[in-house]
């Protein structure tokens, strides 16, 4: 398991969306549950970036997420996250 760093506009934007999204801490949580045990699941974007997409899920309103993030062997770095209302689905 690696330990999970996020940038300062990662904190930032999640500290503000919280407002509309009441259970983006919890999606978030899972986010960087899933990177820490599993970094390779998403996909390579060049030499360095990774981005990963966690499903949300409107009836229950969680939002969907969108990182941007480098690993190495112990650590995750998330740069960027985009957080969205889920897709009807």
């Amino acid at each position: 398991m690696r330990t999970i760093i996020e940038s300062e506009i990662v904190s930032d934007t999640i500290d503000r969306e919280q407002v509309k999204h009441p259970r983006l801490p919890e999606a978030f949580d899972a986010l960087k549950w899933w990177l820490a045990h599993e970094p390779d699941s998403g996909y390579l974007l060049d030499d360095l970036n990774w981005i990963c997409r966690q499903l949300g899920n409107q009836q229950q309103v969680i939002p969907s997420l969108v990182a941007i993030y480098t690993f190495d062997s112990e650590s995750v770095y998330i740069k960027f996250i985009l957080v969205r209302i889920a897709a009807v689905g």
